[in-house]
């Protein structure tokens, strides 16, 4: 019987250059799966430019600076003296092509020892009007005291509060009066006249083109015109009618007169 000699198993013997070649390739697949496909410009997030901006409210008579000792002939026929003016803006936009830009929700601004400045920020950009309101719109006016920092412009420390109707004070503007325009000595009246309630606020849009850059600082200026409180050339504030309103329900009719009157007394400007 002839006998075969078993069979050896097969070993595929593979040349060290091709294992390395493979290896190559596959290291190349590896890394070339793995690199990220470059970003498109248009996706990338660019940092918005800002300005700043400073805003000066500033209280005039007429054309001339105001003083709080200066007594003035007013429109309604009296000698008066403005010996606290204080108000609220809220809130504060500039506005560009119908899209607004708040500068702030809400601040106070005593002016009764004249102009008083804020230096805020705003995008860079063409802006055609700037708006506010006088006084504090009915989501504001109407948070609880309690939720708010008292050191806040609407804080308990601001003295604009009205805890009997728990709201605020929209404008404080008081002095002294007297019905005789050719008197010479002091004022024997005084007026106290505070707006209120929604139904005080006003809000004005002022058509005000600039353009801000993040290079330059855009300076804008409200000015309030205190002899315009007692006239806007149609209805007049004759205090010897009422000089007194704190926001009752009684002399409504008045206080919504001096909230007409404060609101049109207000103009701006921009450089």
């Amino acid at each position: 019987m002839l006998l075969r000699p078993p069979l050896q198993p097969c070993i595929l013997k593979q040349p060290m250059k091709y294992i390395a070649a493979t290896l190559i390739t596959t290291a190349l697949l590896l890394f070339t799966s793995c690199k990220k496909d470059p970003e498109d410009p248009a996706s990338v997030v660019q940092p918005i430019a800002m300005s700043v901006v400073k805003l000066t409210v500033k209280p005039v008579w007429a054309n001339a600076p105001f003083d709080k000792n200066a007594v003035y002939g007013s429109a309604g026929g009296q000698r008066v003296q403005t010996t606290l003016l204080k108000f609220y803006l809220s809130p504060l936009e500039l506005v560009a092509n119908g899209t607004a830009q708040r500068l702030f929700d809400a601040d106070l601004f005593d002016v009764t020892n004249g102009a008083v400045q804020r230096v805020l920020s705003i995008p860079a950009g063409n802006y055609q009007s700037l708006r506010f309101g006088l006084g504090l719109p009915p989501e504001i006016n109407h948070i609880a005291l309690n939720t708010i920092d008292p050191n806040a412009p609407t804080g308990s420390n601001s003295g604009m509060y009205w805890s009997w109707a728990s709201m605020y004070r929209f404008v404080i503007f008081e002095g002294h009066f007297d019905n005789d325009l050719v008197a010479t000595g002091p004022l024997p009246f005084n007026f106290s006249l505070h707006t209120g309630r929604d139904t005080c606020y006003r809000a004005r849009t002022f058509p005000l083109p600039l353009t801000a850059t993040g290079a330059d600082t855009t300076r804008i200026t409200i000015n309030v015109d205190v002899s315009r409180f007692f006239t806007d050339g149609n209805q007049v504030l004759d205090l010897s009618q009422g000089a007194v309103w704190h926001g009752e329900p009684d002399g409504f009719a008045l206080g919504m007169k001096v909230a007409d009157l404060e609101i049109g007394a207000l103009s701006v400007e921009a450089e």
